[in-house]
């Protein structure tokens, strides 16, 4: 096969994914059942959905005591995710506020599990 047809066959297989419908399902919660702003926008964006992944799995890893040597305890956790989840639900369909709270959370998490960043 040359390059070009590699090429050209690579270009398709990603033109045909991005046509796939973007699954319903964002990490801490049901898109199906999806109610506020907040958690449309969340469903309607892949890089919205891509934190929130990120977070949850974070967040449920570190509660959940899979991870060795937290420098947070459980109940500080869970508090900074409460505090987390009314900041973003604060931001309503604001796409950078959104992104913003994510982040800032992600951070929290990483430096909570030891990881820093």
């Amino acid at each position: 096969m040359s390059v070009r047809s590699s090429t050209l066959l690579t270009l398709s297989f990603i033109g045909s994914a991005l046509l796939l419908p973007a699954p319903g399902h964002a990490a801490s919660f049901d898109c199906a059942k999806a109610a506020t702003p907040t958690e449309h926008a969340i469903c309607d964006n892949p890089q919205l959905s891509s934190l929130d992944d990120q977070t949850a799995g974070l967040y449920y890893t570190l509660i959940s005591g899979g991870i060795a040597k937290p420098t947070q305890t459980v109940a500080e956790v869970k508090a900074a995710q409460t505090s987390f989840l009314s900041k973003r639900d604060a931001c309503g369909a604001n796409f950078d506020c959104l992104v913003d709270a994510y982040t800032a959370q992600i951070m929290y998490l990483n430096e909570a599990s030891g990881k820093g960043m």
